[in-house]
């Protein structure tokens, strides 16, 4: 579950949140809509720990982020699939390296198979066809390099736990 309780944020003399109240319950769907600069990115960056509220508390699985140490901040992050309003990739890695960056078990990233097979999996699940693996983000179109961001969130399979491959151990 995520909750926010009358968080506010202001930077400088722009005030951001003001005193905002927001829950979503575990496998909830919620879209946050609203014009540009209005504090919907502000309000994400809250729940994932980037940015720390000026005043109130957000509590993500029972735990307040704010007060979260740097190692169960990570862990925490770990579960949260979350993409970039740019997509942040990498353009020194191709396609397929920026979607293995998404996985966070180590077990999981060191495993050939699995990262094959998920990589595979993430590209179909936004529409992108196999090859696209070995492109790089300079070579994709916006809209293309969008969804690739979202492969890289979804690769870790947020909130749930990974199950590796038969090859277990290979290393690439």
């Amino acid at each position: 579950m995520i909750e926010l309780r009358q968080v506010s944020k202001r930077f400088l003399d722009n005030v951001v949140l003001d005193g905002v109240d927001f829950e979503v319950q575990d496998g909830e769907t919620v879209a946050l809509l609203g014009p540009s600069g209005v504090g919907k990115s502000v309000l994400l960056k809250h729940i994932i720990g980037l940015i720390k509220p000026d005043k109130g508390d957000v509590i993500v699985d029972g735990l307040s982020v704010p007060h979260l140490k740097r190692k169960e901040l990570s862990q925490l992050r770990s579960k949260i699939g979350y993409v970039f309003q740019n997509g942040a990739l990498f353009d020194s890695m191709d396609v397929f390296e920026n979607i293995r960056l998404g996985i966070t078990d180590e077990q999981c990233y060191r495993d050939d198979g699995f990262c094959s097979d998920r990589v595979k999996e993430c590209l179909r699940l936004v529409n992108l066809t196999p090859e696209v693996a070995q492109k790089f983000p300079a070579e994709l179109s916006g809209g293309m390099r969008k969804r690739v961001g979202i492969a890289r969130a979804i690769a870790g399979q947020p909130s749930t736990s990974c199950t590796t491959s038969p090859r277990r151990g290979s290393t690439r």
